[in-house]
């Protein structure tokens, strides 16, 4: 054979070595991570385990940019990657899945590796977050450093959650803000509230979503309890009515499953409190 093939093949061969083992090695690399494969107006559930059983921690939006990659551990070796058939890679990834630790917005868990991808964090994105913090204070209210009132308890929220502990215990409640506010006047007081969800953990398995607004003047609003281990997909405000979309569960399912079940509640501001409404 001519040498010169012979030398051609080697290299090609070297090549495609060395572009494996980097489509490889660019999974634990980059310094922020892209979704992939989570569907339109839908989240990526953060953990505080690598464990699709874990507590969820926080919620991360489908279009989410600056995921920071902290790490990943599981998934494919080099060997496996580059010598396995696909059907043996995948009955590993089924026994050892691949997880990455991700600080989003001030949040830090454990996502399933398998929806990330390689992404960036253009200087865009802090400009659109510095606008965020802009308007926070145009609109006089700060909902992510704000006091709410969950089940008659008054909780202060520090850049978005608070950490409580139990007394007498190791276990701590801790309370989050995991949906953009919407702001808005809701009583025609001339002041904007913010509109939002937030989520509360209570030490057990269960994630506790309330309806919250924090209030421009001088009220501490009680916020309505949506439900528990739901997934919310939207909130808006039209005519001064709360509109809350999300999933739960049907009545036979346990509360191990998905939900599935998608439901629309209206609801208004009445004085210090949050209760349905049945108009626009």
């Amino acid at each position: 054979m001519n040498p010169w093939v012979v030398l051609l093949k080697l290299a090609l061969n070297l090549t495609l070595i060395t572009y494996s083992f980097a489509i490889f090695a660019q999974a634990d690399g980059p310094d922020y991570w892209q979704l992939r494969d989570v569907k339109k107006n839908d989240v990526l559930n953060m953990r505080d385990k690598a464990d699709f059983n874990a507590p969820i921690t926080a919620e991360i939006p489908y279009d989410a940019r600056c995921v920071r990659n902290m790490g990943c551990k599981g998934g494919l070796t080099f060997n496996e990657f580059t010598t396995f058939s696909d059907t043996e890679k995948q009955q590993i990834l089924k026994q050892r899945p691949r997880w990455c630790r991700v600080s989003y917005r001030g949040e830090t868990g454990w996502v399933a590796g398998r929806y990330l991808r390689e992404g960036a964090c253009p200087e865009s994105t802090s400009r659109n977050r510095v606008d965020e913090i802009k308007q926070d204070v145009d609109s006089c209210i700060n909902p992510y450093n704000h006091t709410y009132s969950i089940e008659k308890e008054k909780v202060l929220l520090h850049n978005g959650y608070a950490r409580v502990t139990i007394p007498g215990s190791a276990a701590a409640i801790i309370t989050r803000v995991i949906h953009k506010p919407v702001y808005v006047d809701l009583d025609g007081d001339n002041v904007r509230e913010a509109v939002s969800i937030l989520m509360q953990q209570t030490g057990g398995t269960g994630s506790f979503y309330y309806l919250a607004v924090a209030d421009g003047g001088d009220k501490i609003i009680e916020s309505y309890f949506l439900g528990d281990r739901i997934k919310i997909i939207s909130v808006q405000v039209v005519n001064n009515i709360i509109i809350v979309e999300y999933l739960e569960r049907a009545v036979a399912q346990s509360m191990a499953s998905k939900p599935t079940v998608k439901v629309s509640k209206k609801f208004k501001l009445d004085g210090e409190k949050i209760v349905i409404s049945y108009k626009l």
